[in-house]
């Protein structure tokens, strides 16, 4: 669970940002349900002791928080 309060700022702070840009609510929404799915999923990996597949997960999760702020990024750019 700690790995969850790691990833939780990042992301959070992405969503924010994503907000304060007015990047497109429904692509942000897809995104957010997307990266909690992640989490959830990364819990089942752990909790079954799928290494490889945990790392896959985990990177989908932050690959969907990074994008979060590309999206805030070029929403501010218009």
């Amino acid at each position: 669970h700690l790995n969850s309060f790691e990833a939780f700022p990042l992301f959070a702070a992405a969503v924010i940002i994503a907000a304060i840009c007015k990047a497109p609510q429904p692509l942000v929404d897809g995104i957010a349900i997307a990266f909690v799915l992640a989490r959830v999923a990364y819990i089942w990996c752990y909790l079954t002791d799928r290494a490889t597949l945990r790392s896959l997960v985990w990177m989908v999760g932050l690959v969907l928080t990074v994008s979060l702020y590309f999206i805030a990024a070029f929403a501010g750019a218009k």
